[in-house]
């Protein structure tokens, strides 16, 4: 039944499935590592992806990544908070953003760096990776995910879908554990099962759009 829920999904969006293998590549935003993680910043406070996060991110690569005010991480720690409230009036985000720049330029620059962490983080113990106020563990799991991690976030709409088909754990890191191993006998990657379950929550209209989004980012 998962599969062919799944499948159905895929047809409807053969975009999301070439996503997922931009997001495992790191090659989101033209492999932009500082636009993946203000997308992870934005989207850890829980507003519309596609409407919300999506135009805001393309609004801080015109502003900030293209005229060339913040090149790398530490560009992004110290920039002035007044200027990025005034693209995105949220301090918990910049916070995020700020405190992941902060862990991740540990391990060099770029989409290296973001690689090198993915591959040494560890779910299980996800708080010590990724000791940043205001991040949890579906921001650690999305920073993964675009760090090469065949993964998925625990999320509420996640959870959601893979329960109508299987009885999954309640604990957030069983419940990624049990989706990776799940992913083997539907014929999905976690990735692909994390992207494919939040298109389920919307009609046909609104996958082709977003669909057409995702293709762009």
């Amino acid at each position: 039944m998962m599969r062919r829920e799944l499948q159905r999904l895929a047809e409807k969006s053969p975009e999301t499935l070439k996503f997922c293998r931009k997001v495992l590549d790191s090659e989101r935003y033209g492999g932009n590592v500082i636009l993946m993680v203000v997308d992870a910043a934005i989207t850890s406070v829980g507003v519309n992806y596609f409407s919300v996060v999506v135009p805001r991110v393309l609004e801080f690569k015109r502003r900030f990544i293209d005229s060339g005010r913040i090149a790398g991480f530490d560009d992004l720690i110290s920039c002035n908070d007044a200027e990025l409230y005034s693209l995105w009036r949220n301090k918990r985000s910049w916070q995020v953003a700020k405190g992941v720049c902060s862990i991740i330029s540990e391990y060099g620059e770029g989409a290296t760096a973001l690689r090198r962490w993915a591959k040494e983080a560890e779910v299980e113990s996800w708080r010590e990776w990724l000791d940043v106020k205001g991040a949890g563990i579906n921001t650690f799991q999305y920073l993964r995910m675009m760090g090469g991690i065949d993964t998925v976030m625990p999320d509420r709409i996640v959870r959601r879908f893979v329960g109508r088909f299987v009885d999954p754990p309640n604990k957030l890191v069983e419940f990624v554990e049990f989706v990776e191993s799940l992913s083997g006998y539907v014929g999905f990657g976690s990735t692909e099962i994390c992207w494919l379950s939040w298109l389920s929550s919307y009609d046909d209209e609104k996958i082709r759009k977003y669909s057409r989004i995702l293709a762009k980012i």
